[in-house]
């Protein structure tokens, strides 16, 4: 049975390169990265600028970055048990593998549009035990903007 679940992190200053979201697999568990978002929260217009953002995927073990938060998974379904993936938000320490990270969406966005992406069913980025992927901001945001984001990650196994 496979259940569903949000990392997310709301209002954050962000002014540099950073792991937005690190996700890591765990013993028994298979996880499906099914979409990811990265919206500004300002209320006052801020300077138009470009984001280069990027989903990477470690191929072996994933030391998740540090200096962020470790937020918990929500489920979608109230009742669901707690997730067994671990996650990291906002890490200013970026993610290190024992193998490599490769580039599965480099992609780009606007601080005015955000970005949001949901791979095709079938297409999501599969991790398991000790696995990961790191949705990261690539670019440095010029001033001081305030952002929401997130990922939903689905997890099956026993």
């Amino acid at each position: 049975m496979s259940r569903v679940y949000d990392v997310s992190f709301k209002f954050v200053t962000i002014s540099a390169a950073q792991d937005l979201i690190g996700l890591k697999g765990s013993t028994g568990k298979t996880c499906r990265l099914r979409r990811v978002w990265f919206y500004m929260n300002d209320t006052t217009l801020q300077t138009a600028q470009g984001l280069r953002l990027n989903v990477k995927y470690a191929t072996a073990t994933i030391t998740l970055g540090t200096g962020g938060t470790s937020p918990t998974p929500q489920p979608h379904d109230a009742g669901d048990s707690a997730a067994a993936f671990t996650a990291a938000a906002n890490s200013t320490v970026a993610a290190t593998t024992s193998g490599a990270f490769t580039d599965r969406t480099p992609a780009g966005g606007h601080n005015f549009q955000g970005f949001d992406y949901t791979w095709p069913k079938g297409e999501e980025i599969v991790f398991g035990l000790n696995e990961g992927v790191v949705f990261e901001l690539l670019s440095t945001v010029s001033g001081t903007c305030n952002f929401s984001g997130g990922a939903t990650v689905e997890e099956t196994g026993s």
